[in-house]
């Protein structure tokens, strides 16, 4: 009976070709991988000695690239920010960023509390949480969107004598950052904020949202922001708040409308403002800003008696002019300028 030839030779040779195929893949990758850590060492290298020319130093603690052969991330045991210059100094704890080498263009990280900011003209902030985790996407123009998440943030003052002083606390912190074509969205949450300070101890938990679109200030994202105050960033801006709400439980409100800031900082637009129990609203208010007590019963009465009323809650237009708020015909009071 006649056998076949080379059955088994081309079945060997095909093995051959495919641990070829494999090693050189690998070959590849580890190639990649090692080429793009060299560069994210050198360039975060540039980027501390470019800081440190302009008088802030920056120290990552025992910097390293890490996550071969999947993931290309850098870490430090500590993170340290020194700017003698504005006064500013900041340190931290261990920080990592890893982005998938299948996924470059969205890195994500993680900071360690505690964060100490100390300044020249305040007690040094302390801020500690069970989990800070942010992250960022890049496209053609840059950075596309940003998130930040932080379980549980405790906000402190450290004092030398007195150890530490609690000022508030949540149980969760959210902010969102989004380029929608010209645009940018931001939406801002925080979930159970409450006071720690004694003389507020009367103000019971909150969970409060922003939610707005700020047109023409999407190249935000790209740098465009940094060093300039929200005055100068706002100035000559519209935009759109779909959304700024607070909830204390037993009582709400929620303020939403269209706007815009003059050159000279002054909000105008027109808003509607709903209101679930306004006289407690007013005096939460009151115990929270006493400087603020007057308008906010101002408002409160305003709505008794000219507002509609809306799925339980009391609702009433309010427009400003350049800073100018009234209801209807009724002057509420004066917003200053954005600086």
């Amino acid at each position: 009976m006649a056998t076949s030839s080379g059955g088994p030779g081309k079945a060997g040779r095909a093995y051959l070709w495919i641990i070829a195929i494999v090693v050189l893949l690998a070959a590849g990758l580890s190639g990649a991988w090692y080429y793009l850590a060299n560069q994210l060492d050198t360039r975060v290298a540039r980027v501390i000695e470019d800081a440190r020319s302009r008088g802030t130093a920056i120290d990552c603690a025992n910097q390293a690239v890490f996550g071969y052969p999947f993931r290309l991330g850098l870490r430090c045991d500590a993170v340290t920010l020194d700017a003698p210059r504005d006064g500013v100094r900041a340190t931290s704890g261990a920080l990592r960023t890893a982005a998938q080498i299948y996924q470059p263009n969205r890195v994500v990280a993680e900071l360690d509390a505690p964060l100490i900011v100390d300044t020249a003209d305040a007690p040094p902030l302390e801020l500690r949480w069970q989990l800070a985790q942010a992250s960022a996407s890049f496209w053609t123009e840059g950075l596309d969107r940003a998130a930040l998440t932080i379980e549980a943030p405790v906000v402190a003052l450290t004092q030398p004598a007195a150890d530490r002083l609690p000022l508030a606390e949540a149980a969760q912190v959210e902010a969102h950052l989004r380029r929608r074509a010209g645009d940018l969205d931001v939406a801002l949450s925080s979930r159970d904020t409450r006071s720690l300070a004694p003389q507020l101890s009367e103000v019971p938990p909150a969970t409060a949202g922003l939610d707005l679109t700020i047109r023409g200030a999407a190249d935000w994202l790209g740098g465009r922001a940094a060093g300039a105050t929200l005055g100068e960033l706002m100035a000559g801006r519209e935009g759109a708040l779909r959304m700024l709400s607070i909830d204390f439980g037993d009582a709400e409100m929620a303020l939403s409308g269209e706007f815009s800031v003059g050159v000279d900082g002054l909000l105008s637009g027109d808003f509607e403002l709903a209101v679930q129990d306004p006289a407690r609203i007013a005096a939460l208010v009151a115990a929270a800003a006493p400087d603020l007590a007057s308008p906010a019963q101002t408002i409160a009465t305003a709505l008794s008696f000219a507002g509609r009323t809306e799925n339980g809650r009391s609702v009433i237009g309010l427009n400003v002019r350049n800073g100018n708020v009234a209801a209807g015909v009724v002057p509420l009071g004066r917003i200053p300028p954005l600086r």
